[in-house]
């Protein structure tokens, strides 16, 4: 059995097809954590109600920039051809403080909701602009969220009455 595996041509095809082996098991083995990172970091925000609340607390000091999101928000739903998102969505920002930590709230009002969207803004952003950018956005977007537990707050509604 040694002359067999002395011989050149078989201990090369052997050697090269534990090669593709070992690659491929690699190349398997670090597709599934790229595609878990990839879709883990593509956030999901859907509303469930035909209009919806979100309220978002923002710190004092980053409200320009948390509004400068928000403009980049609304070029992107139309870029996009979110039409029907775009239509339905506002962003208000409150007079006051009611959260008691500091944040200025600001709240999205959704009405109608379209059903299965994805109301996610730096998902809807990233759609749009160039990668060194969208991290530049990214980056205001989440700092400019309060130190408190509650940073986002969604509320999904279902109409009772009409006046």
């Amino acid at each position: 059995m040694s002359s067999f595996l002395n011989r050149p041509m078989i201990r090369q095809r052997l050697l090269m097809g534990s090669a593709l082996v070992a690659t491929l098991a690699i190349g398997i083995v670090l597709g599934m954590f790229v595609t878990a990172n990839t879709v883990e970091a593509q956030p999901t925000t859907e509303f469930s109600g035909s209009s919806a609340l979100m309220f978002e607390f923002v710190k004092p000091t980053a409200r320009a920039d948390y509004e400068a999101v928000m403009q980049k928000l609304g070029e992107a739903l139309n870029e996009t051809d979110r039409t029907d998102q775009a239509n339905g969505w506002k962003v208000f920002r409150a007079g006051a403080d009611f959260t008691g930590q500091g944040a200025v709230p600001y709240v999205w009002a959704i009405d109608p909701v379209v059903s299965g969207a994805n109301y996610a803004a730096a998902t809807i952003i990233n759609e749009v602009v160039m990668p060194d950018e969208m991290q530049q956005i990214f980056e205001s977007y989440n700092n400019a969220f309060t130190d408190g537990q509650v940073k986002q707050l969604p509320v999904n509604l279902e109409l009772v009455a009409d006046f």
